[in-house]
Formats: structure tokens, sequence, C-alpha cells
């Protein structure tokens, strides 16, 4: 045994639990957290994993997990996180070499003689541009007087039209507006389909959806960027599914029968998730996190529908 896996162990023993509690409340199957205890960190899915659990043990027995990671720096498993910094530094300073060559005060030759090429071209688009302009307003300029006599013309015999159909025509508008019936707006309301709506409440890693206007729960994760653990279990406890889903791969969990799912998220950044086939943004400042989903029942939402037909029918 580690002296980190020592110091866990006693603290998971003054809070009085039991690998199976500890198990209740991180959701990490019971054969990692003897691992983590035992600093067997072989059997993890990856040294990644390995971190993230010795975190989630290290809060459910309230010790500071970043002190912990100072503190057992070489039994801690590292990650090749610093190796992706590294890259992407090195990209980004690539990126800045073609900017920092056309910079002011540099002596490139290719760079001069293209800014020049340009000068020609812009100086043909401004004269067509200047000679479409005189077209156009010497076109107008022609045209003028004969413009206005058309409009005058055009207007009087507009006039006379005007005057002419507007005879005898009144009785008929009135009595076409009081034999047409009145159209019912009430139910073409209630007919409508309500669009299903997701509210999320997020608390530290730990996010609450409530999914309204719906009758059942499906949820779909798609991973983009890399691999994560994911673990799902319904509103009765049963675990759906508790495993690696792999970079580029989508599952789909039909919950119909469930009113609610939980689900533990072991590595949010690749993971884009959908509720009922609509997207629900994960916290992003947590790579572990806890998800609640609820179904919103009918009387959750039937008070404020039968507040609004009372009020429709009142005003009628």
């Amino acid at each position: 045994m580690t002296e980190l896996g020592e110091k866990l162990k006693n603290a998971r023993r003054t809070k009085g639990l039991s690998l199976d509690d500890l198990q209740q409340i991180t959701k990490i199957q019971k054969r990692y957290l003897v691992a983590i205890e035992e600093g067997n960190y072989a059997v993890m899915p990856g040294k990644f994993y390995a971190r993230a659990f010795i975190k989630q043990y290290a809060e459910a027995v309230d010790l500071n997990s970043e002190e912990l990671f100072q503190e057992f720096e070489n039994e801690v498993p590292a990650t090749s996180q610093e190796a992706v910094v590294n890259e992407q530094m090195t990209r980004a300073q690539q990126r800045r070499a073609p900017l920092a060559a056309s910079q002011p005060g540099n002596d490139n030759p290719n760079t001069t003689h293209s800014v020049f090429g340009l000068v020609p071209k812009i100086l043909i688009a401004l004269f067509i541009v200047v000679i479409g302009f005189v077209i156009w307003y010497f076109a107008i300029y022609n045209a003028g007087g004969s413009g206005d006599e058309v409009k005058n013309t055009s207007s009087n015999d507009s006039a006379v039209k005007v005057d002419d159909s507007t005879k005898g025509t009144d009785t008929k508008k009135d009595t076409t507006k009081k034999d047409e019936p009145k159209k019912d707006t009430t139910t073409e309301k209630k007919d409508e389909p309500k669009k299903t709506e997701i509210k999320a409440d997020t608390s530290g890693n730990a996010t609450t959806y409530t999914v309204s206007n719906a009758d059942k729960l499906s949820l779909t994760f798609t991973l983009s960027g890399g691999e994560s653990w994911i673990q799902v279990t319904d509103d009765a406890g049963s675990s759906i599914f508790g495993g690696i889903i792999a970079d580029g791969e989508t599952k789909t969990f039909d919950l119909a029968s469930s009113k609610s799912a939980k689900v533990t998220v072991g590595n949010a950044t690749p993971v884009a998730m959908k509720i009922n086939d609509q997207a629900a943004e994960l916290a992003k400042d947590s790579i572990t996190q806890k998800l609640t989903i609820n179904l919103a029942t009918s009387t959750d939402t039937g008070t404020t529908d039968s507040n609004s037909d009372s009020s429709d029918s009142s005003a009628q």
C-alpha cells in the first residue's frame, strides 16, 4: 500500500464509510477504489482515469485533491496533458511566423512586390466605378422631363379609376364582413404541439436537468477529440450502461419506462450530450461530472395551462 492510498483509506475510515458506501457516493466501481488504496493503478482504464478517480475519492472524504497531487506527485500517474500543451504552443508559434514576416520593417522583397502588384488592379476597379456612375447620372438626367410627364398622366388615370370603382361597393363590404364566421383561435392554440424544453441547474460538478413537454426520456452521447468513461442508471437505481465510449463513437440509451436518470461522466471535455434529440450543455469548468435528468410530469405544467385557459375564456 502506498502513502497516498494509506492517507485516503484513513480519511475514509474517519468518516465511517465503507468501500460500498464510497462506491454509492462516487459511482466508481469498488475494484477501482481498492486499487487506489493499494496503489495498483495498472487495473485502471488509463492514467487519466486514475487521476480522475483519485480526485473523486479525495473529494468524497473531504480531502483537497490538488494538495494531494502536489504532496504525492511521485505516486500519482502522470498524464500526457503537458505534451498536448507543448504541441499547441508549437503550432501557435508556426502560425505567428507568417504574420511576423508581413510586419513593418520586414525587408522581404516578395512581400513588397506583391503589394505593388495590387495597385494597377485597384486603379482599374476605381476607373470602372467612375465610368458606371457617369453613365447612370446622364441617363437619369436625360430621362427626367419625359418621366415627369408619364408620372402625371398615370396618376390622373389612376385617380379616375379609383373613383369609379368605389361607387356602390360600401354595402357589399359591410355584408361580407357580417357573414364571415369568427375563427376559434383558442382551439388552434390548444392543438399546437408544445416544444420540449430543457432547463439546467449547475452546482460545482453536479448538474440537474429538468425536461418539460415530453413523455419519454432518451440520452445520446457523442465523443469527439477523446474517450470518456460514462455510467448511466435509471430511476430504480439499475445500471443501464457503465464503460468507456471511444473517440468518434455515438451511443443512445432509451429510458422510456423511467422518469429520471443519473449519469456520471469521467472526462466531460470530448462529450456532447443530447436529451430527447436536443443538445444539453455540460459544465465547462469540471472534468468529472455528475448529472441528474428529471422528466417533468403533467402536474408540473398543468397549472400554467389551466390558468391560461381560464384567462382566455374570461376575456371572451
